[in-house]
């Protein structure tokens, strides 16, 4: 870990010699020499579903409750990941999904994203599985990676994994899945098709493995996180399964998709390990993901690790075959820190990144029905204001949950996620051009009820983020700024009461304490101030830091040290949260000026 802080910090250095404007960071795992180090991704990413098609890499991971959801990334050599794309925007327009009336969607959304592609068709299919609504939902597209999505709701299938089969003329399409009962150790296959106009039905279920399980103890993870693939003549079911807290990845294989035909393996329990084969970032072992090949014929699996609260973090495990069963690693043991490329001679900028808030040219259109509509949404600052001073609440309250979800004209770069869906009457990035500029107009008692906080993931083994946030329009009960964003959260922001504004460090005392505890109060006479944030990832530290400043160079620490912890319900790693709301009165906005990320804290 040592070595690799050295390295980034190098590559940094000459990054800034050259004049580049790449942003270097320890989320990038290229080494720039041909290898890389893992994890490959120091940043939350669970449930990694990889595919390649032709020269390109496509996958998809668990995003819960963010929006938009399920993120589609590509890269060319596994290594260098780029977000290109979600599934969709919205994955339900109800309270729980939107933080109103007193409903939230932390712990549910949507789940084991997977992915495939069906080269007959020249169509990718993904799938979720969402515990809000109990139900799965199937997305397919001709272009994964600007869409739109055709959208099939079906059954639930828990922990879900595509199975397609190459037959030689078609691409026959299964779902494996273990028991939503987790008293019980099955595993569900169901074939299903698709019609002329995209849309899915399931066959029935079958089970095809019972006591899936591989040493079925009395307290531990059962085996889930789906994988299914046909290759040469055998199936494959890949999964996680775990003793206590201690992951190892099994995977069953059969010749046939006949129940009691399936032989099983462990074929991964171990940890990243350096040159002298010590473990390098051990903590509860690597397993949940899938397989994929490279166009030369190099074979890969692509797991993830539990890693603090950092997230799930993805790790890239060299893979070769013996006598049709996949070998993992130093022989299903642990993962070499430093690998070789699996594809050498490209480069990339990584899942996380600064942003300066210009207006992008694009729109996603992300569902099918969306496409040659006209709705729009975007209430200008001036007439919400003034909205707020002579119209009743009840018309106020129409117009800005009229429209949430068209298209305001503002268009945020991809790595961005909102949590929960957002209401793009309250957000723009063109009513004042260079600036993200969050409106008032929903109430709300703390951070976690919060509609439009903007995220993006942190990630290790250190990271920091600083805004310029501009309150001169802020009315009493405000608060905005920048935030550790999970269950137990901490922010440094500014917050007006009685006609004054103080800059302030708030965080959580414990789990579920949403309303939190403001741990220290410095008054502010100016309108535009400085925020910055600090993670400390490194070896599970898991603490953040908190910073302010009056004119963006000299910071002052503030508040105390938040302890970070991985907790449910939110179950996603820490996250950058750019927020804004109010207690008492609407009508107010702040502007975001830039934000701005590094590895050095």
């Amino acid at each position: 870990m040592r070595n690799m802080r050295i390295l980034k910090v190098g590559m940094l250095v000459l990054q800034l010699l050259l004049g580049g404007h790449m942003q270097v960071s320890a989320q990038i795992s290229d080494n720039g020499d041909g290898t890389c180090s893992n994890p490959v991704i120091f940043a939350d990413a669970p449930d990694p579903s990889v595919i390649r098609v032709d020269d390109a890499f496509y996958m998809v991971s668990t995003t819960m409750h963010m929006a938009p959801g399920c993120t589609i990334m590509k890269s060319y050599d596994l290594v260098n990941w780029k977000v290109v794309n979600y599934a969709y925007d919205q994955l339900e327009e109800a309270d729980g999904f939107a933080l109103k009336n007193g409903k939230s969607d932390y712990a549910s959304g949507s789940w084991a994203a997977n992915i495939r592609y069906d080269k007959y068709e020249k169509r990718y299919y993904v799938i979720v599985t969402c515990n809000t609504t109990n139900k799965s939902y199937i997305f397919s597209t001709e272009d994964v990676e600007n869409g739109p999505w055709h959208r099939s709701v079906v059954d639930k299938c828990y922990d879900p994994g595509f199975l397609f089969e190459d037959t030689g003329t078609e691409c026959k399409k299964y779902i494996v899945n273990p028991s939503d009962d987790l008293g019980k150790h099955e595993t569900y296959i169901r074939e299903f098709t698709v019609d002329q106009n995209y849309d899915v039905t399931l066959g029935k279920p079958k089970i095809i493995i019972d006591h899936a399980n591989i040493e079925n103890p009395a307290e531990g993870l059962r085996a889930e996180g789906y994988h299914g693939y046909k290759i040469g003549e055998y199936y494959y079911i890949f999964m996680i399964q775990g003793v206590g807290w201690q992951r190892q990845e099994i995977v069953w294989r059969s010749k046939t998709l006949e129940p009691g035909s399936f032989e099983v393996k462990r074929i991964f329990a171990g940890n990243i390990v350096d040159k002298n084969g010590k473990d390098v970032m051990p903590f509860t072992g690597i397993a949940q993901g899938g397989i994929v090949d490279t166009k030369d014929g190099k074979w890969y699996a692509f797991l993830f690790q539990d890693y603090g609260s950092v997230g799930r973090i993805p790790v890239l495990i060299p893979m070769e075959w013996n006598d049709g069963w996949p070998v993992l690693g130093n022989g299903g043991k642990s993962v070499d820190q430093i690998l070789e490329k699996p594809v050498k001679g490209y480069t990339g900028n990584g899942i996380v990144i600064s942003d300066d808030f210009n207006n992008g040219r694009s729109r996603k259109v992300y569902s099918d029905k969306n496409v040659n509509t006209n709705i729009t949404a975007g209430i200008s600052y001036k007439r919400l204001k003034k909205m707020v001073q002579t119209a009743p609440a009840e018309e106020v309250k129409k117009a800005v949950d009229e429209n949430e979800y068209g298209y305001s004209g503002s268009n945020l770069n991809l790595e961005w996620q909102w949590n929960h869906n957002l209401n793009n009457n309250l957000w723009s990035l063109t009513e004042r051009k260079g600036y993200l500029r969050l409106k008032s107009g929903i109430l709300a008692n703390h951070i976690q009820e919060a509609r439009n906080t903007l995220t993006q993931r942190t990630y290790g083994p250190t990271c920091s983020a600083n805004v310029a946030l501009e309150v001169g329009c802020m009315n009493d009960g405000d608060v905005a700024g920048l935030s550790a964003f999970q269950n137990q959260y901490g922010f440094v922001g500014v917050k007006m009461e009685n006609g004054k504004k103080y800059v302030v460090m708030q965080r959580a005392q414990q789990k579920g304490d949403a309303l939190g505890k403001v741990m220290e109060t410095v008054p502010l006479e100016q309108e535009r101030v400085y925020l910055k944030a600090d993670f400390d990832f490194y070896d599970k530290t898991d603490k953040a830091y908190f910073f302010y400043s009056l004119d963006g160079k000299n910071w002052t620490k503030i508040g105390d040290t938040l302890q970070m912890y991985y907790d449910w319900p939110h179950f996603v790693g820490y996250r950058f949260g750019l927020f804004y709301y109010s207690t008492e009165n609407l009508g107010g906005c702040v502007d975001f000026d830039y934000f701005k990320v590094s590895d050095e804290i």
